[in-house]
Formats: structure tokens, sequence, C-alpha cells
């Protein structure tokens, strides 16, 4: 029978054992990796691959190796001030003359080593090359040598990825195919070729796999059968995927140990996806909770668009925000955002060229770096589209001219934004709301990234009393699910002076999903949760119970009423709880004559102000964050600013500015040396709509810093297209700039 209840945690707790040849030891300490530390984890002389990367990924066609001129890579990528290439190994299809078994060497190289040539070619000016190998599976002359090394479903039958033409034949985390194979691979291109460093491609595995090796796994570990997906439990299916995100775990281990046997210098990295996907039932067991233990530097899938028929655009900041957010998980890592037309279902043509240049500069304001992943033939100015050739050189450039001062640069922020593993798993399964995982984040962020409050994101592993009283405020934005230390953690910090603003169903669910009868952090908030969650997306509203409280007074003279949508949970309020505003039940508004109600209600809270301790708390029982996102009604968003405000005091957020919501404001500090800080203001403004064809200039912005420091000791403007000044009053830096085009940066000292 299968363990019942297990999770992660316990898990990994449980011994190690070894089955079908391969090695599944349990991480020690999953709740504090070794990766997480706040402490920076660099020696006196980083690693190549812990400074400014400016990558090139020549994502190579089968044709490509005719007549392939390694020079004329490397000349461009002096060009354009790049200083690492990724480009294909194998895997697939092997770019170098391949003597091991189950070699599928490109015919169109002939008797060439493309591989040996750009290494050679890129060694010889500085510029490092990393591998693209790629496990996911093989052509089926290869898959017909070597049966048993690959995946097969419940029937027998072997697995195919639909989605590649042809279609492969898909290996698992624990086959032959990507174990021991994958590594005599990576060991030979590693020793032969004195490559820097292993990019594995596609590393996730998806689905459930029935090959022997799996079966054996699955039944000494869970003690029961592989399930089938077609009739499995969801429970069941939850059991499987504790066990695939653990043998994922040690195949990213195995593979970078396989790199770094070659030297502390080798670099080993993979793709993560997207931190707001929430995956289906069964997904690949990788995301950066477990990877960021395993890669050298983080990398995130931050393109434009997606490779589907449905085209949207990722909301402009995005590629700021998975940068903190790789930052808030791994400070001491370079933070890496993977861009370019190769992610779009039209990569032959060029990416929005306004949308990519501002793009790059949001990441760069976090302190991001980048990886160009264009589909580009042999290189980019030399393929059917040349219109994107030259996209990153601005921003390559600046990077290298500053690397002295950009290296080594976290986001600055006493607000942080709460984000929880759980929650996000909570979402495999659609909840009655229809929500997505990520409109909560968002819509908090939008309203911070459109009033210029820095931010950081505090995964949930890493909550400890040290790290939560770095904040001035904590955000928890719908986090559904909480553990008991958690809840502890969060109480504790209220009590002792913390301000917390949470939303909707936060605390309603444990670490695992499942549903309380009351928030966990019901005390904290100040009121209890009835049971009722009542639809109010449409013609509902919110009464201003408390007209002179700060969150409501700027309106209350002029309304009664705010907007409601979303759902709202009715709840009841603590007697020494201040309701601020609250709920009303919804007014038809057909016909109007019949269009209104006896009284607005004044029975449950929607927005609710409670002190606990030496804490104080807002708490909306309604969704103003998903709202903001959403559908963008001002009520809402005005709400959660005045509430961030109120808590923080605006006098001790550490930026004020007088620049416009389409001016995006970053602010980073070094880890390695104390007191230099790098401000940055990117330009958004334009017209209407997406993709973005013309930025309109802003002129006359201020910026006040309040830094931590007795004096400013120095600084220098590195980007500006007007006129900046810099001075000090009151112990603030003010900055005037008088024209921001695109982009602004200025590096400060400050004296300690």
């Amino acid at each position: 029978m299968p363990h019942k209840s297990i999770n992660r945690r316990n898990f990994l707790q449980q011994g190690a054992i070894i089955t079908g040849g391969v090695a599944l030891t349990p991480l020690v300490g999953y709740a504090t990796p070794k990766s997480v530390s706040t402490k920076s984890a660099l020696a006196d002389e980083p690693m190549w691959y812990q400074k400014p990367l400016r990558m090139l990924q020549t994502v190579l066609r089968e044709p490509d190796a005719t007549n392939y001129n390694a020079q004329a890579v490397v000349d461009y990528m002096l060009k354009t001030d790049c200083n690492t290439l990724v480009v294909n190994a194998g895997g697939i299809v092997d770019f170098f003359q391949n003597p091991l078994p189950a070699a599928n060497i490109n015919t169109f190289m002939a008797k060439n080593d493309i591989l040996k040539d750009i290494t050679n070619a890129c060694h010889s000016v500085g510029i490092k090359v990393i591998g693209r190998v790629d496990f996911r599976g093989v052509e089926e002359k290869i898959f017909r040598q070597f049966p048993d090394w690959f995946s097969y479903d419940e029937t027998g039958k072997p697995i195919q990825l639909g989605y590649t033409r042809p279609q492969l034949y898909a290996s698992c985390y624990t086959s032959y195919h990507r174990n021991e194979h994958a590594e005599e691979f990576i060991q030979y291109i590693i020793r032969e070729y004195d490559i820097d460093g292993i990019w594995h491609n596609s590393i996730g595995v998806g689905g459930i796999c029935h090959c022997s090796r799996c079966k054996a796994s699955y039944k000494t570990k869970m003690g029961d059968d592989l399930p089938v997906y077609a009739t499995a439990t969801d429970e069941t299916l939850k059991q499987y995927m504790v066990w695939k995100s653990d043998v994922a775990d040690q195949h990213m281990r195995r593979m970078k140990d396989t790199v770094k046997a070659f030297g502390a210098d080798k670099a080993y990295s993979a793709e993560v996806f997207s931190m707001f996907e929430s995956g289906g039932k069964v997904d690949s067991g990788i995301d950066l909770y477990n990877a960021r233990e395993h890669f050298d530097y983080l990398v995130s899938v931050a393109f434009l668009t997606e490779n589907s028929e449905h085209i949207h655009y990722e909301d402009l900041n995005y590629a700021n925000t998975i940068v903190r957010f790789l930052k808030s998980m791994a400070p001491e890592k370079e933070a890496v955002i993977l861009y370019g037309g190769n992610g779009t279902a039209h990569r032959y043509v060029m990416d929005p060229p306004q949308d990519l240049k501002i793009w790059l500069w949001e990441g760069l304001s976090a302190g991001g770096r980048f990886w160009n992943c264009s589909f580009t033939g042999q290189y980019p100015d030399a393929t059917h589209d040349r219109r994107n050739a030259y996209n990153h050189q601005d921003t390559y450039s600046f990077i290298k001219k500053y690397e002295h001062l950009l290296a080594h640069h976290v986001p600055v922020a006493n607000v942080g934004i709460y984000y929880s593993r759980p929650t996000r798993l909570f979402y495999r399964n659609k909840p009655t709301e229809g929500d997505s995982f990520d409109e909560a984040i968002k819509g908090v962020e939008r309203v911070l990234a459109e009033n210029h409050i820095p931010y950081h994101f505090i995964p949930d592993d890493q909550v400890s009393t040290n790290r939560l009283n770095k904040y001035q405020v904590i955000i928890l934005p719908d986090v559904k699910c909480l553990s008991e230390r958690e809840i502890e953690l969060l109480r504790n910090f209220v009590g002792e002076g913390g301000k917390l603003l949470a939303t909707y169903e936060t605390s309603l669910y444990d670490e695992d999903g499942l549903p309380k009868q009351n928030f966990g952090l019901a005390n904290v908030f100040g009121c209890r949760f009835t049971g009722d969650k009542v639809n109010t997306r449409k013609d509902c509203y919110q009464f201003i119970n408390d007209p002179a409280h700060p969150l409501v007074r700027p309106d209350s003279a002029k309304t009664e009423l705010f907007i409601n949508a979303g759902f709202t949970l009715l709840c009841e309020a603590a007697p020494e709880a201040r309701m601020v505003c609250t709920y009303s039940p919804l007014v038809h508004n057909q016909p109007p004559e019949k269009a209104w109600i006896d009284q607005w209600g004044k029975k449950h809270p929607t927005v609710l102000e409670h002190s606990y301790g030496k804490g104080r708390v807002i708490y909306f029982a309604n969704q103003p964050d998903k709202v903001t996102y959403t559908m963008g009604h001002p009520d809402m968003s005005n709400l959660i600013l005045r509430g961030i405000q109120y808590l923080a005091g605006e006098a001790n957020l550490p930026v004020s500015t007088n620049a416009p919501e389409s001016v995006h404001l970053g602010l980073t500090k070094s880890t390695k040396t104390e007191g230099e800080y790098i401000l940055s203001l990117v330009n958004t403004t334009s017209g209407q709509g997406r993709p973005v064809r013309r930025l309109v200039a802003v002129n006359e912005i201020k910026v006040v810093l309040n830094l931590p420091g007795s004096s400013l000791k120095k600084f220098e403007v590195m980007k500006s297209q007007g006129e900046c000044k810099v001075e000090v009053r009151n112990g603030k830096v003010e900055v005037a700039v008088e024209k921001l085009e695109d982009y602004f940066s200025l590096f400060v000292k400050m004296g300690i």
C-alpha cells in the first residue's frame, strides 16, 4: 500500500536507496538549502560565471553546419560585447565527431567539427563556451539500437514526444539514456574540447514513465505500483509528484557532479520556466526551489511571447520580476533571463524591437544578466531576418563598461511579497473562482511598481525571524497555504511590532492544500471566517464604514461606496478590530427603478485594521490584488497602496519620486562593498497597446533616495540622455534628471 499523507519534506527525511542503477539520495535540509543563504558565497576572486554574464546562444539547425564560419561568429560576438557563447554540442543531433554509442552526427557537417572550431576560436579571444546538451529523446534509428534506455507507458509502448518533428523517443530521470549515457557524453566533450560549462537543455520530463527502472524505484520507495494517470486519484498523483521531484533532484545532482569532476570553474545550469506556472497534476517535478541548489547561475525563461497558437505579450516588467525572484532565491548567484525569438511561435522573424529594449533595461535595473537566445542560423547577423541582430548591443556594452560597478548587486527593499510554493501547487487543481496563481501577486506588483516602491520576494522555505525582520511591511497576496511553522513565525513577527497586509484566503489551507475551518492567522487578522464565500464580480460594492480611516479618507468626503469585485469571504470582526469597509449584497442594475436596497451592509468587513501585540495588520476579505491586475479599477489599487503606505510610513520607504507610473524604478546594492548603490529608471511611456511602437521621453524627473550612511562620498552618472544633478539635502540624496528617453543609471557611494 502507498504511504498516506506523505509530503516532500518528510519524504526527503527517509533513507537513501539505490534501485535500477540510479542513486536516490535524499536532499539534506530541504527547508534551508545551502544556496539560499543571504550571505554571499563568493570567493575573493569569483568564478567567471559569478560575474556579469553577456551570453549569446546560436541555436544551430542541421544545415547551419554547412560552411560554418567560426571566426565570423566570434567577430560578431566581439562587436556586440558578448562574453559567453552557448552552442550546440549534441544529444539529439551531434555537432562534433562523436565516437560514443548512440551518436547521431550531423550529416551536414561532413568531416568538420563545429564544436572544436568554435571552442578554439572563442578561447583565442577570451570568450567562454558552454556546450548545449539535450537528452530529452532520440530519433527512431537510435531508439532501435538501445530500446531499454528509454521511457514506456503503462501498456509497454515507448513514449514519444508529440510536440517534436520527428517525434522523438523520450527518456526519463532514471533512464540509462539520461544517466550513464549522459555522463559519458558530458565527460567526453569536456575532456576533449575543454569547454567551460554545460547547458542542460529541456531538462524536464513530463508525464508518468513506466520503464523498469521507474517501476523498481517507485515500488521500493512508495511501496506501491506506479499510478496510471487516467485512473489515479488526486492523492495518488500528489504522492507520485513527491517521488518524481526527488528523482529529478538526484538527476540534477548527478549531472552537476559529472561536470564538477573537471573543476569548480566548469559551470552547470539548465532552464526553469515561469515562477507563476502551477503546472498540471503531473509536471516535470523541477522548479526554482530545487533547481537553485544544483545550478551555478540561475536562468529563467523570459520570452516576450510564448510558443503557442494564441499569442499574448508578457507584462513589460516581467523581466524585472523574474530577476527579483531569482535574486530573492539565491542572491549570491547571477540571475539570467533567457530571451529572444527562439521562444516564440514565429521565431524566424524579429521580436518587436522597442519591447526588447524595455525588456533588457527592466532586467538590468534589478541586477539581472542576459542570454540572447534568438533563432539565428550561424549567428544573428547571418540569418533570414537580421533586424534583431544588434538588439542587445546597447545593454551588453553598458554591462561591459560598468562591470566593476554592476557586479554582485541585489535589489534594495523594505517591503516583501510572500511567495508560497504550496500555494502555487494548490493551483494544479483550478479553484472555484477560476483564478490563476499569478494574478494576486501581479496585482500587488503593479501597485508597487507604479508607485515606485522597491520590493523583494520572500520564498516560503527561507522564512525565519531574521528574514522577516528585514522588512517594514510584508504582503501576503492570497497566500492560501501556510504551515503551522510559517503561521507561528508570522504571528511572532507582528506581535513584535511587524506590519502585515494580507488578502482573501490567506492561511485558510495548510501546507498540503487541505482546507481549514478558519484562518490560521485569525487572531492576527482580527476576524474569523464564517464559511461563506460570495461571488461579488458584478454589481457589488463596499460601504465605507469608517470615513476617517487613512485608507479611505482621501475619498470619503465624496463617496460612501467603493467598488467590490472578484469574490468576497464573509467574516466576523473581533470587537477590537476596526472595520474600514464592509460588504454589501448585490444590487441588480435592471430595471433601474428597482436598482436599490434598503441599507448598505455593515456586518461583514471587506477591509479591516487590527492591532496584534506591538504590530498592525490590514486584512482584505476580498481580492483587491487580483482585481487590480485583471480589471484595474482605482478603488482597489488605491486601497492596497494606502494600506502599504499606512503600515510602512511613507518616510520609511527608501525612494520617492515625481516620475509617472510609466517610468519604472530600480534600486540595487552591492553585496561585496557596503554603501554602493545603483539607481535605475526605465521608460515604458508609449501609445496604447502592445507591442510598443515608440517611446515618449519623460522630462524633469526628481528622485529622493533615503539611504543609510553618513554622507555621499561619490557618484557617477552611468547613462543619461539629459543633464543630471545630484545633491544632498537633509541627509537624503536628491537626483534631478532632465530627460529620460529609455534608460537612466546612477552609481552612488555612501559613507558608512
